[in-house]
């Protein structure tokens, strides 16, 4: 491995730059977390503008762990925030690093199908964020068409597959895709 310099370090981030001139940073508090939601046949999921990006972008409710949070507590204070929704039992997924060759975030990812309700979201001053109601059917034709990009958003919804919290064949979602066409 070659030298690395520190660039700036700012608010518990810490910039890098390795002699081959890639950039990449680490976060004091790395872990986050996630929650697909899932209500009858429909996602709950949120919109919001992402300047990284220049775009908004749907994608799972979740955000940083607080210091001393455990992880699941995290992930309901996220979801009830960000949607103001409510659940029961919340199933871990696992955890992906959703940009490791940008930074060493580890997102912890949820799922839950148990007793949502609904109440007022609760946003951070600074947060301008729309809930989307997607039915698990045009979210999974979307991912296929590559329309939803958001890498924690497709990991949940394959983990959510392969552990069978999803029951609807991808020969489903092709024959909705030519019934589209």
């Amino acid at each position: 491995m070659g030298k690395t310099e520190l660039l700036i370090r700012h608010h518990g981030i810490s910039i890098y730059e390795e002699a081959s001139g890639k950039i990449y940073y680490t976060k004091e508090h790395h872990q986050s977390v996630v929650v697909l939601a899932k209500q009858g046949e429909e996602f709950l999921l949120i919109r919001q503008y992402r300047a990284a990006v220049d775009e908004d972008v749907i994608q799972l409710p979740g955000g940083g762990v607080d210091e001393g949070e455990d992880l699941e507590s995290a992930a309901r204070r996220e979801l009830l925030e960000e949607t103001g929704c409510t659940c029961g039992k919340l199933v871990y997924l696992g955890w992906l690093y959703p940009a490791s060759w940008r930074c060493n975030e580890i997102a912890h990812v949820y799922y839950t199908d148990d007793g949502i309700s609904q109440a007022e979201q609760q946003l951070e001053g600074y947060e301008n964020i729309d809930v989307v109601r997607l039915s698990v059917q045009e979210c999974l034709r979307r991912i296929q068409a590559n329309e939803l990009q958001d890498s924690e958003l497709v990991y949940a919804v394959l983990q959510s597959l392969l552990k069978g919290f999803i029951q609807l064949s991808v020969n489903e979602v092709n024959r909705h895709i030519v019934d589209q066409s």
